[in-house]
């Protein structure tokens, strides 16, 4: 665990995958190889489009990818495909511009929500009747590790992508 402690603000760092200081030209040389992060006003999506739309990758892997989009977890990945109606499984080259723009958008606001609440947060609070930082662990995320479906009730599958478990309902993400 690392804890950082500043003047106004302070973090802790528990479990990364690695933990090292570095120099500003192995920051540059590590930054250069993300794709790009959605809660940055400069980050350019159309990096991750040209990526997304030559892959014949899962678009489930894909977003996994840091290479492709910097930022985007396992829980991020599998509930933006299920708001948008996009299977895990379908090539990244098969989706549209249409649809990538829409989850490039949709990643954007979550994440933001995310970084302002300090969780994470895909489902709508309206439908609670509470403020997003009411909202409990199994309300706050749509399809996440659920049993079912919350438009259809059909059965929640999981399966391994990207190295990771994929959860998705069968009957409203299309391949």
């Amino acid at each position: 665990m690392l804890r950082v402690i500043g003047e106004s603000h302070g973090f802790d760092l528990n479990g990364p995958n690695c933990c090292e200081l570095i120099d500003d030209a192995e920051r540059q040389a590590l930054l250069e190889r993300l794709g790009p992060d959605p809660l940055r006003n400069d980050a350019d999506p159309e990096r991750a489009w040209d990526r997304i739309s030559a892959s014949r990758k899962p678009i489930g892997a894909l977003l996994l990818d840091q290479s492709v989009i910097a930022g985007v977890g396992n829980v991020y990945r599998a509930e933006a495909l299920f708001q948008l109606g996009i299977h895990p499984d379908r090539p990244g080259h098969e989706l549209s511009k249409a649809d990538f723009r829409k989850l490039w958008k949709l990643l954007v606001r979550w994440l933001e929500l995310g970084v302002r609440h300090n969780r994470i947060i895909t489902a709508d609070p309206k439908e609670f009747g509470k403020p997003p930082s009411r909202l409990t662990r199994s309300e706050r995320l749509m399809l996440y590790k659920h049993p079912h479906c919350p438009r259809c009730d059909a059965a929640v599958k999981q399966w391994e992508c990207g190295a990771r478990k994929i959860y998705a309902c069968p009957r409203c993400q299309s391949h």
